[in-house]
Formats: structure tokens, C-alpha cells, sequence
């Protein structure tokens, strides 16, 4: 609130005062006169202007009568009611003097103080007066105290009592001031507004009296619609200002387009840009492609793996089998593609992982393209780039997985519902298309499908002004098209088993979300986000500063677009931190938009003037940051790997000799500022070979030396599989054995305490047992038949491999026993 230097106007200023009114028969007359009484000794010259807002009691007539003998007295009239918005815009349009004023016409304030406010406007431009000892209920008093401090927090108002109906402008200030709304939420407009022009405003102490007569038109019923406005106009005009992120677009295009048409001319009209996107592709497609025939890691690569593979071995594609029994957990896309995959390049790992990788691929295709037709090619070009290097993304690309899958049909779900409501009218293709997307993330993942969609579209659509209002009926649309893909299989799968559904939907969602697998904290996910965003995650700070900021060059680049994708992860972000059930992959989902934001950002901060410090500290701080940690993880990991293996390989050697002098560097960088331009650029490249050498060095590495029956397993040497009369898997799935020994009769037991377990021994006296490393030699024993011998030949990542010998005479009789029966 910093005064004005100068202001031209004369020593005694005009002032127009304006006094909306509604039905107040009983109180207009005391009104005017105050008015006229209080003008009269402040200024010369003066007008008081009533504008009847539709007045059913005769209140319009009593001004006429008092504007034929007072000529400073003019009379405004609506007809209808059109409210409290409309009545301000009205007097200030018919309002001629040097300053501008308004109050309510319930002489609720003493007028005399006036000349405070006379006073103030020659030095700022907005007086904001402020009751000092308020007469209202403690009620009304409690509300307007919380109200004032919601509106402080999300306009930045700066003011006390937004709605104290006691103001003064400077004319030209009202002229430039736009009010759209007609509700309550006027005066917050208007301070808004005049803030966001670089207005100057102070505030000054006002006195209050109680209200005598006439009839307020505030009540209790009118907080939620209150709340609702307010929200509104806090995402449209402040936070994510619709009508000016087309301007701010438009100069970034003619800037863009004089780089083009330079660069373009150099290369023959080559549009760079896309060649750029394509070449992005290309490399994703080599790193995401290559080397993924490394053996499959227990439990979850082995598990999604094993699945389809039963259902090749077994014809059943509609119920999915685990250990050839039912398994409830999830429904069959995954399956259906890696068994399509097995069935198109053999059953393999690379098959097997040739499906994240594709989703991943896919997932990369489908959110630079958005980028590109929302934000423009550079940001398309620049959100591919962002994506592909988080580590997150970059692990699960390569990794069999459900996140991955159920993260490419989410993503095209909501870019879809994005497209179909981002203009005023509902597009029935885009949104139809979003209904079929997802049901196909429910056939991927379940429910989780709706309740990632439903919220963010239906936000975005009731906050957005500009945006599409999708009725219930298209709503209706979208479960419609849903089911038509969902219930086929629902039924088919009903009817090989009729407790599949009951199973699925309640354990395995419903108890899931309560917390009956993998419980976590509530806090779990901030180091998994941080972690996984790496190393875009270096840019939180500063991005929170600029998408939450109030500066004005802050606002003219955030388009409502972003709240979309604000709104997607937040929403995300917030459901999996509530349910109790946690794993770090669950926020795989929210990666697409994640890129998006990062991207825009991105761009407003590589291209921004070298002389600008508006985003320095994120163009030259975060990303020499992001970089020195990053060669910190290289060094670190490497490190590990040498004290922890006992063979290491030459090329761990060379990585750490590489990581080593890139961490060096790195940290000589921080100090140079000169190469600030290019910082981003060091930090992705050092990002992308960290993630060559984790997804192609490492984890193959980590898979070859805990596998049992891979390729790379000593036990298949030690083990001669094929003369082995029975295997058992014990309290663990290890369902990579049955893969990768191609049987079906391989046992499992959830615990040693099964009755199965002892029978399953005693018709197999000379078997082989692979047990969790947890499970204690005593605890088998226990269970084994009397005299039965345990001999341990193996052990291999988490396994323990046992060959167990039970007594002959154990195995004769329950020999005997079949020939009985």
C-alpha cells in the first residue's frame, strides 16, 4: 500500500457517490439526506446518484421526488432486479466527478468521514474504508472474519474488510475496472482488479452504526453459493486467467515464429521442431527396446509374466490363474497383451516386457502430442524430454508392470475429456472417445479407472467459465460406453467363477484402499514424488512460486490448462495418499501431467531474456543442482554395486571412473554462472546416462544374480531340473520357477502349516523345495513327515533351495492308500 509520488487534481476534488439500492422505501430519504449533508461540507462540487435495482416498494419514486428539488441527487433505474454488481456498474458509468465513491444506502456509516477518504485519494488511488467497531451479530461478525481471510489468501487482496461498503476510486481507476459479476463478490473484484493494474490502495478506520431499517439481503443460505463464487473467480481471473494466456501465447508465437523462419530457411524448410520430437522418439524407443531379454524379477515381472503364460498353456483367456488358481487380484489386459506377445515372439522376457514398453512409448507419443496441440511444438518437444528422463517413468518403461499400461489409457482418458470440454461446447466425439478409454483402464486396473477420471474433469469443468458443463446425461454417455467394454468379460468371467467379482471388487479394492495390503503413511509419497521426478523435482520450489504467484507476468502464462493438469495430479496425488495401501509405482498415473507442467515451465524459463532474473534461480541453481546429484546417485550406485558383488564386471569399473569425473565437474559447475543458458541441457544429458546405466547395466545385473531358473542361474548346472519328479514352492509365489522350467504341475503353499504341504512330500519323498529365506529350517522340518531329510543345494536371491528325501516307507503307503481308494 505505497502512496502515489503525485497526482494531478485540484485541492478540493468532485466526487460522485453512489448509493445501490433495493426496497428501501423506509430508510432511502434519511440515506440522501446524510449524503447530501456530509457532501455539502467536504466538497463544492458533488452528485449523489441512487440506482434502483429493481425496487417492487416504491423506492424509485421517493428519489425521483427528492431528485426534482436537489439537482445533486440522479436517479439510476433497473427493471428487473439485476443486482448488486450491475447497480455499481451502472453509477460508475453515470458517475462524472474526479472521484468516485459508493456505499450502501442502510446509513450504516457516517458520511462526515468522507473527507479521510477526500484526503487519502491525493495520494492513492483506491480508498478501502474498514469498520472499526463492527454492529452485526457475533455470527455474521465470525463469518465475515473468515470470509476476509479466504479472500486475502487467494486474491491477495492485502485489505481487512473486502466488503466494507465504504470506497473511493480516482475516475480513470473505475473507468479501467471491469465488474462481470452481479453477487457478493463485487468489492473483492474490484480490489482484485485495480492490484493486478498496479493500483495504489490504503485503507482507513471507518465507524459503523447498526442497521434500523430496511431489510438486509445476506443470510446464511447464501455462504455455499458465496464459497462458490469465490472459488470461480479465483481460478479464472487470478489463479489460471483464461482470456490472458491467448496473449502471452500469441507474443510467444511471433517470437517463435521469427527463430523459425530463420531457422527453417537455413534448412530448407525443415520444420526442426517436429524433427526433433521424432528424433526424441526414435532414441525413447532404443532405450525403452534394447537389451530387455535379462531374466524377470520376482515378484512382480515374474508373476505378470507367468499369468499369460497359463493362460497360452491352459486355452483360458477369460479367468486369470496364478499357480493354475484363480488369481482375483486384477483384471486380464495385461495379460491379454503379454500373452499376444507371447504368442507373436515366443514366451520370453523380452516379450514379456516388450508391453510396458510399448505402453511407456505410447504414453511419451500421446503426451508430447497434447503438449504440441495445447501448448505449441517446443513444449510438446520439451514435455517428451521431461518424461522420458524422470526416473520414475524411465524404470517402469522397462519393468512389467500395471502402472504402466493403466497409465497410457488414463493419460488418453483425460486428454480426451480435456479436448471435449475445453471450448463452451461439449464435443460428443472427444468425450465418447474419453468413455472408451476408460473402460479399457478399468479392464487394466479396476475401478481405480473412474475415480482417477471423474474428479478432475468434473473440477475442471464446474470451476472453468470458458469450459463445457457436461450434464448428467453425459456423464451417462461415458458409463455407457465404459460398460460396453467392462461387462462382456465381467459376465464370461462369472460364469467360470461366480465369486470372482465379490473377490475382486471388495478385497481387492474396497479392503486394499482400507489399508489390508501394503499399509503406509500418509506421508509416503512426498520422498516417492520427489524421488521419482528426479530430476525435474529440483524445479518444485520455483515452480510453486510462479504457479501460485500473483505477479503479473506469472499470470499471463498460466492457462487453464494447467489447472487441468493441476487438478489431475493433485487429485491423484491426494486419493493414494489417503488410502493406507501404498506402493511407489501408484504414482506412475500422474507422470504425463507432471511432464506437461514442467515442460511449460520449462519453456518460460529457458527462454527468458539473459537479463531477466525472474526464473534464475531455477535456470541455473536447480539445474546445477539436479545435475551434482544426480553424478552423486551414478558414483553412489556404482560404489554399491563394488562393495556388495563379488564378481564385478570391467564395465562397472569404467562407470565409476566415469562417474567420478562427471561429479567432479559437476561440482566445479556450481560456480559458474557463465554457462547458465546451458545448464538445463548438462542436467539432462548426465540424467539420461544415468538411467542408461541403471536400466541397462544394473538392474540386468541385479536380475542375473537373483534369478533361479534364468538363463544366467548356476542352478541350472547344479540342478538337473528335467529329472526332478516334483517341485514346491513355499510361502512365496516364485512364480519365475514355472516360467522359466515351462511346467504346469509346479505346487505352491501359502505356509508350512498347509495340510497339503505334508501329503504333497509324502507322494513325493525325493522333491525339491523352494522356500522363502525367511522360513527357518525348524518351521519346515515341523511340517515334513518323521525322518524326512533336508538338504539345502541352493540358495539364490530370496530362495532357499532344498532337495528333500522322506522315508520309503512314508511313500509305500501312501502308495498303498491310492490303490485302496
Amino acid at each position: 500500500m505505497h502512496p502515489l509520488t503525485s497526482r494531478s487534481q485540484s485541492e478540493h476534488p468532485s466526487l460522485s457517490l453512489v448509493l445501490p439500492a433495493w426496497n428501501e422505501c423506509e430508510i432511502i430519504t434519511t440515506a440522501i439526506q446524510e449524503a447530501d449533508e456530509a457532501l455539502r461540507g467536504i466538497t463544492d462540487t458533488y452528485e449523489i446518484i441512487v440506482v434502483d435495482d429493481g425496487s417492487i416498494d416504491g423506492t424509485a419514486e421517493l428519489v425521483q421526488r427528492v431528485a426534482e428539488t436537489n439537482p445533486a441527487v440522479k436517479l439510476v433505474r433497473h427493471s428487473p432486479n439485476q443486482g448488486y454488481g450491475a447497480a455499481l456498474r451502472s453509477g460508475f458509468a453515470a458517475a462524472s466527478m474526479d472521484l468516485v465513491g459508493f456505499t450502501d444506502a442502510d446509513c450504516q456509516f457516517d458520511l462526515t468521514e468522507l473527507d479521510r477518504f477526500m484526503l487519502l485519494s491525493q495520494r492513492y488511488d483506491v480508498v478501502c474504508g474498514y469498520r472499526i467497531d463492527r454492529k452485526d451479530t457475533p455470527l455474521r461478525c465470525f463469518y465475515s472474519r473468515v470470509y476476509n481471510l479466504m479472500v486475502r489468501t487467494l486474491l491477495g487482496t492485502e485489505v481487512r474488510d473486502v466488503d466494507c461498503a465504504l470506497k473511493v476510486f480516482h475516475r480513470d481507476v473505475v473507468k479501467d475496472l471491469q465488474i462481470t459479476g452481479s453477487g457478493f463478490l463485487v468489492n473483492s473484484e474490484l480490489l482484485v482488479q485495480a492490484k493486478q493494474q498496479g493500483r495504489n490502495l490504503v485503507e482507513v478506520g471507518v465507524s459503523h452504526r447498526p442497521r434500523t431499517a430496511g431489510e438486509s439481503t445476506v443470510s446464511i443460505h447464501h455462504i455455499p453459493k458465496v464459497l462458490a463464487s469465490l472459488a470461480r473467480y479465483w481460478w479464472n481471473q487470478v489463479q489460471f486467467p483464461a482470456s490472458s494466456a491467448p496473449l502471452a501465447n500469441d507474443k510467444t508465437k511471433q517470437h517463435k515464429g521469427a527463430r523459425l523462419g530463420a531457422i527453417a530457411s537455413l534448412t530448407g524448410g525443415w520444420d526442426y521442431t517436429l524433427v526433433l520430437q521424432i528424433s526424441l522418439l526414435i532414441l525413447a524407443a532404443i532405450f525403452m527396446f534394447t537389451n530387455l531379454s535379462y531374466p524377470l524379477i520376482d515378484r512382480d515381472e515374474t508373476r505378470y509374466a507367468e499369468i499369460p503364460r497359463e493362460m497360452l498353456a491352459t486355452g483360458n483367456w477369460v479367468l486369470p490363474q496364478l499357480n493354475f488358481h484363480t488369481y482375483y487380484d486384477k483384471p486380464p489386459l495385461l495379460y491379454w497383451l503379454c500373452a499376444v506377445s507371447f504368442q507373436l515372439f515366443g514366451v520370453s522376457e523380452f516379450a514379456a516386457r516388450l508391453v510396458p514398453a510399448v505402453a511407456a512409448l505410447s504414453t511419451m507419443a500421446a503426451t508430447m502430442w497434447f503438449g504440441t496441440r495445447n501448448f505449441g511444438k517446443r513444449i510438446g518437444l520439451l514435455t517428451g524430454v521431461v518424461l522420458m528422463l524422470s526416473v520414475g517413468f524411465a524404470f517402469t518403461s522397462r519393468y512389467l508392470l500395471l502402472d504402466g499400461v493403466l497409465t497410457l489409457f488414463v493419460s488418453l482418458s483425460l486428454f480426451s475429456a480435456y479436448e471435449a470440454i475445453k471450448t463452451r461446447q461439449l464435443d460428443l466425439r472427444w468425450w465418447t472417445l474419453s468413455g472408451a478409454f476408460v473402460g479399457i483402464a478399468f479392464m487394466t486396473k479396476g475401478p481405480l479407472a473412474i475415480v482417477l477420471w471423474l474428479p478432475p474433469v468434473m473440477a475442471m469443468a464446474w470451476l472453468s467459465e470458458s469450459f463445457a458443463k457436461p450434464r448428467w446425461r453425459h456423464y451417462g454417455i461415458v458409463a455407457a460406453v465404459a460398460s460396453t467394454i467392462i461387462l462382456p468379460w465381467f459376465i464370461s468371467v462369472s460364469l467360470y467363477d461366480a465369486s470372482f467379482v465379490k473377490e475382486f471388487l471388495i478385497t481387492h479394492n474396497v479392503r486394499r484402499f482400507a489399508g489390508e495390503f501394503h499399509p503406509k503413511p500418509i506421508w509416503y509419497f512426498i520422498p516417492v514424488l520427489l524421488i521419482a521426478g528426479h530430476p525435474w523435482s529440483f524445479l518444485t520450489i520455483p515452480y510453486l512460486r510462479f504457479l501460485f504467484g500473483r505477479r503479473q507476468t506469472f499470470r499471463d502464462a498460466r492457462p487453464p490448462l494447467i489447472g487441468f493438469l493441476l487438478l489431475w495430479c493433485t487429485w491423484l496425488f491426494a486419493f493414494f495418499s489417503l488410502s493406507s495401501c501404498k506402493l511407489p509405482t501408484y504414482l506412475l498415473p500422474a507422470a504425463p501431467a507432471l511432464a506437461l507442467m514442467f515442460a511449460h515451465y520449462l519453456d518460460q524459463l529457458l527462454h527468458e531474456s539473459s537479463e531477466s532474473t525472474d526464473h534464475w534461480f531455477a535456470r541455473f541453481w536447480s539445474a546445477r543442482s539436479a545435475t551434482a546429484t544426480t553424478c552423486l546417485a551414478g558414483f553412489g550406485f556404482v560404489i554399491f554395486v563394488v562393495l556388495t558383488q563379488h564378481n564385478v564386471s570391467v564395465g562397472t569399473y569404467l562407470w565409476a571412473m566415469f562417474w567420478t569425473s562427471l561429479l567432479m565437474s559437476s561440482l566445479l559447475l556450481l560456480s559458474d554462472r557463465h554457462q547458465a543458458k546451458f545448464a538445463w541441457i548438462t542436467s539432462s544429458v548426465v540424467a539420461f546416462l544415468f538411467a542408461v546405466m541403471v536400466m541397462h547395466h544394473m538392474v540386468p545385473s541385479y536380475s542375473r544374480s537373483r534369478t533361479l531358473f534364468g538363463n544366467s542361474s548356476p542352478l541350472n548346472e547344479q540342478l538337473a531340473v528335467s529329472t526332478v519328479p516334483a517341485i514346491a514352492t513355499l510361502e512365496h509365489e516364485f512364480s519365475g520357477v514355472p516360467f522359466y522350467l515351462n511346467r504346469s504341475n509346479i505346487s505352491n503353499f501359502a505356509n508350512a502349516e498347509d495340510a497339503r504341504f505334508g501329503g504333497f512330500v509324502r507322494e513325493n519323498p525325493n522333491c525339491i523345495l523352494i522356500v522363502e529365506q525367511k522360513v527357518s529350517d525348524e518351521k519346515i522340518h515341523k511340517a515334513l513327515p518323521r525322518g524326512s531329510e533336508l538338504t539345502m543345494i541352493g540358495q539364490r536371491g530370496q530362495a532357499l533351495i532344498y532337495r528333500v528325501h522322506a522315508p520309503i516307507a512314508a511313500h509305500r503307503i501312501a502308495q498303498k492308500k491310492k490303490v485302496v481308494q
